[in-house]
């Protein structure tokens, strides 16, 4: 059976709140956007896409391995934009001031060992970041940018990040629906052979 996988980042409560706020600002502009709904909000480490289940087991003993190699660090989430330009908006993203690189270190570690297990490598460069709502059309598209300007540099909060997940997503009209599969400690000792589990 295939199952849809990423890597990510959770955020807490209070930063998810302020974001759901801003949100709710940004949806009086009346463009066609499809928000993330707030309980879904997070920050992608790594899209693995589509893949066997069998092998979930060996994609947590990566994330493990390289989660074991760095200590919890924390996360700035502040400022706001747009991909790919304000003139040809698509998605609509709250920043995060990762100052250490630690995000573009784990995103390129993991990107690299999980080629063997048949997962797709990424050639575009990593820009961490929260996605908030994709644009669908060009409606009220300059009244949405106009609100976005005003928080360009809004501060959402800072989070200590000390576990990364792995969630299984599946995808239907009504939105993704996100389970989570596996929460690794960041700085854990990891132990080769260790049974990571799998999908229940």
């Amino acid at each position: 059976m295939k199952v849809r996988l990423f890597i990510a980042i959770e955020i807490n409560e209070e930063i998810r709140k302020k974001l759901a706020e801003f949100q709710n600002v940004l949806k009086k502009s009346d463009a066609d956007v499809g928000w993330v709904a707030p309980e879904n909000l997070h920050a992608t480490l790594k899209f693995i896409g589509s893949i066997d289940d069998g092998q979930v087991g060996a994609i947590v003993s990566v994330l493990k391995e390289t989660a074991s190699r760095i200590k919890p660090f924390d996360l700035d989430y502040t400022g706001v934009g747009v991909f790919p330009t304000e003139k040809n908006p698509r998605i609509v993203f709250a920043d995060i001031i990762d100052a250490a690189g630690v995000l573009a270190s784990l995103h390129e570690k993991l990107d690299n060992r999980l080629i063997a297990l048949g997962v797709e490598h990424e050639d575009r460069k990593f820009v961490a970041h929260l996605t908030l709502g994709r644009i669908r059309s060009r409606r009220n598209v300059t009244k949405l940018i106009e609100k976005l300007l005003t928080f360009r540099v809004d501060h959402f909060g800072v989070a200590h990040v000390s576990q990364i997940v792995l969630k299984k997503s599946d995808l239907s009209p009504d939105g993704p629906t996100y389970t989570l599969l596996h929460s690794v400690e960041v700085g854990a000792k990891y132990f080769p052979g260790q049974d990571p589990g799998s999908i229940s």
